[in-house]
């Protein structure tokens, strides 16, 4: 295991060779010679999107935190209309939870945490919860804004799911030939970013 002070560094020199517009091979390879953790580097650089596809999906960024925060919202007037007597307790605490989770996932997608886009499908099984539950075990009516906040997640879920691999697109295979001796030639394939 590395030092934790030295993943830090990766991850700074990382992030300023992107900012600066460096491609993310070449950034692998300078970078893995610096620190010799090429595994660390290979994962920080699959999970960390470049300049260029930042701007690319600015516009898709920006719609899917505006879903976010119509789910915060929707999820805002239903803790505001909620009567809090004993029975309702457990509602009130999962719209809280609900908000709470929204708001960290709002700032994960402001600040491109692509790691944040698939953890938003957790906030939408918090409210199948609220709802499967309510009805089946109280009998209680949900406020529609729960279902309207309920689709507002879910939809933020897929396209967040397609924006996080749009974003940081996977490694390609790429067949390079390499000498062995200095007659033989035999081709390896190797994984590069398509960048």
């Amino acid at each position: 295991m590395k030092d934790p002070k030295e993943k830090r560094k990766i991850a700074k020199e990382i992030k300023f060779r992107l900012k600066c517009g460096h491609a993310k091979q070449k950034i692998l390879e300078d970078v893995s010679q610096m620190f010799k953790d090429k595994v660390f580097i290979v994962k920080q650089l699959e999970k960390t999107p470049s300049e260029k596809m930042k701007s690319k999906y600015f516009i898709h960024n920006i719609i899917l935190s505006l879903l976010l925060l119509l789910a915060i919202t929707a999820d805002l007037i239903t803790f505001t209309k909620l009567d809090l007597s004993i029975q309702n307790n457990w509602i009130m605490y999962f719209t809280a939870l609900n908000i709470v989770l929204d708001i960290i996932f709002w700032i994960g997608v402001k600040l491109y945490r692509v790691e944040t886009y698939s953890w938003i499908a957790s906030r939408a099984l918090v409210s199948l919860i609220v709802i499967i539950t309510s009805y089946m075990y109280y009998y209680q009516t949900v406020d529609y804004l729960v279902y309207v906040s309920l689709c507002l997640v879910s939809l933020s879920f897929v396209f967040g799911l397609w924006l996080g691999v749009h974003l940081c697109p996977p490694r390609v295979p790429k067949c390079i030939e390499v000498k062995i001796n200095k007659k033989e030639m035999v081709e390896k394939v190797i994984y590069v970013f398509p960048d």
